[in-house]
């Protein structure tokens, strides 16, 4: 037990404000380097078309844009528009944190606010718009808020439907975790949220029925491989697991120890229970992350996708184990030796990350030399990283050059895209397009003046030697 509050206060703090910091720190440091991937896509189309740009019914992003577009819309410069996108995923996380100290009077939720954003990430944080990031946080301050009794409840119920329905927007895993975390509750607590929860969810279900993306679809259709035996028992082969296994123990040994502990502690304290169902939620999310995408490479996708090992167990932890005062101690020494490993693991891919962004400064300091605006390269063999962690040059060259190049000056802005990229588009029947992915591209007449004065021309090969 422990001997005073006060104590248990600051160690408490002590974990949830180094996280803010660094991580506020990482933001501003690398904020051209966060523009990879669908971080740098989401900003641009922001910027260019002067308000939200939301993709699949997730309209938690607009969290991610508000800040950027808001920038953009007051005319700020680009490199001051790309650091405010850069920091808005850690203002999310300040903003909860306080709403968890100074009106819900809890500190459990902010450390765990805080873990969330930095346990099991590290390629994550280079890409910090995946929309699971804030669908986990809003469910944990929905968990939080609804039977929390320091708030009136009228106020109480309307904030936890609006987190519960940000939530549900998300991401499609959430609602596993939601399913997850009913099992997980007590007898009273279920009751008391269940019917709700359930009408809540059949409405927005039937809402996303009508208006699913064919992307979106697209993506669920994985659940049809449950229907083939062969698929799931090759996920149990000895090759497949020991692959696995050795990649945990790589890139989530946190998540590994930390799930380890919940089952221990949870055992322990007779509630077997809640220890099983543990499991059994981890061995659910094996299953449904293996036939979603067997490929172990190691990058930012995988990572995205793992994510929900960690966020089933933050609920694991904020449902049961934090009230085992007894093992208190031990999980607060556990989280912040955690938080250890991630900012070593953090530390030590940062620089790929970095070089990836100096060589797209680069080609567009060459594309400038030879007075191009529009220039395709061969990107060949070019790799960053490892082959335990994969930073690829990826789809994400033509909208990030843009954006980059904005920033020193609407006139100054080049276009680079890859070969990959221009395989898609018939550039010779269509000159004077901006390709912005492999899938995507503008007229120059529908580009933001203001930051993408892009002059008329063709896309011209530009020598990577």
């Amino acid at each position: 037990m422990w001997k005073s509050d006060r104590i248990e206060g600051i160690l408490v703090h002590i974990p949830w404000m180094t996280v803010l910091c660094l991580l506020m720190f990482f933001a501003v440091r690398f904020a051209d380097e966060r523009l990879y991937a669908d971080s740098g896509y989401y900003l641009l189309r922001t910027i260019n078309e002067g308000s939200f740009h939301i993709e699949h019914g997730r309209w938690v992003l607009a969290i991610a844009e508000a800040p950027a577009l808001v920038a953009s819309l007051l005319g700020t410069s680009m490199d001051d528009v790309i650091v405010v996108y850069s920091i808005t995923n850690i203002l999310f996380l300040a903003l909860g944190i306080a709403y968890a100290l100074f009106v819900l009077k809890d500190r459990r939720t902010a450390l765990l606010l805080a873990m969330i954003h930095v346990i099991g990430l590290a390629h994550g944080l280079f890409c910090p718009v995946f929309e699971l990031y804030y669908g986990v946080a809003l469910l944990v301050l929905c968990f939080a808020t609804v039977w929390n009794m320091r708030i009136r409840t009228g106020f109480r119920t309307v904030l936890s439907i609006l987190f519960f329905i940000g939530a549900l927007s998300s991401h499609p895993m959430v609602w596993a975790l939601v399913l997850g975390a009913i099992l997980l509750l007590g007898p009273s607590q279920r009751r008391s949220i269940l019917r709700p929860a359930v009408v809540i969810m059949i409405a927005f279900a039937v809402f996303r029925g009508f208006t699913m993306s064919a992307y979106e679809a697209g993506q669920l259709a994985f659940l049809q491989r449950f229907a083939f035996p062969s698929l799931v028992v090759g996920l149990f082969t000895p090759d497949v697991l020991m692959e696995q296994a050795r990649r945990i123990i790589l890139h989530y040994p946190d998540v590994l120890v930390l799930s380890t502990f919940c089952v221990v502690v949870l055992w322990r304290n007779r509630q077997r229970r809640a220890a099983i169902i543990h499991l059994l939620g981890l061995f659910a999310l094996y299953l449904a992350v293996g036939l979603y995408l067997p490929e172990p490479t190691h990058d930012r996708y995988r990572e995205q996708v793992d994510f929900a090992f960690t966020a089933w167990t933050m609920i694991v932890i904020l449902l049961c184990v934090w009230e085992i005062t007894a093992w208190r101690p031990a999980l607060l020494v556990l989280l912040v030796a955690c938080v250890g490993f991630r900012l070593a693991y953090i530390g030590s891919i940062a620089p790929s990350y970095s070089a990836r962004t100096a060589w797209e400064k680069e080609l567009i300091d060459r594309a400038r030399e030879h007075g191009m605006h529009k220039a395709i390269i061969d990107p060949m063999n070019t790799a960053f990283g490892t082959l335990d962690d994969r930073v690829a040059p990826y789809w994400s060259t033509g909208f990030e050059t843009l954006l980059l190049s904005a920033k020193e000056g609407s006139q100054r802005v080049v276009s680079v895209i890859t070969t990959d990229d221009a395989a898609h588009f018939k550039l010779d029947e269509y000159p004077g397009i901006v390709v912005l992915r492999w899938d995507q591209a503008l007229e120059p007449a529908e580009l933001n003046m203001r930051y993408f004065d892009l002059p008329q021309g063709s896309y011209v090969s530009l020598s990577m030697n």
